[in-house]
């Protein structure tokens, strides 16, 4: 089983993979050509991750948000030409 994390500066992949209760091994399973020590690397920020992870795990972990995060603040194009969405209450709207 693995161990729970006590990283404060969490990145999006890791919140996503722990909104979901799925350890690094159990996302790996789920992820299935993502190994544990590629989901390790990718959420500690020692590798950026590439836009075919990204894509699996936004569709695995439901969460189609990591597309644009990925897209807006990682790759060189898209912190050209795509806008980053940020969540906002409707009152706001």
């Amino acid at each position: 089983m693995g161990r729970k994390s006590t990283k404060e500066n969490k990145n999006v992949y890791q919140t996503s993979r722990e909104s979901l209760g799925l350890t690094r091994e159990a996302a790996a399973e789920k992820l299935e050509f993502l190994s544990a020590d590629r989901i390790e690397k990718i959420e500690s920020e020692r590798s950026l991750p590439r836009p075919d992870e990204v894509l699996i795990m936004a569709e695995k972990y439901k969460t189609p948000s990591l597309c644009n995060y990925f897209c807006a603040r990682q790759c060189p194009i898209g912190q050209q030409y795509v806008p980053e969405i940020r969540n906002s209450e409707l009152s706001d709207i």
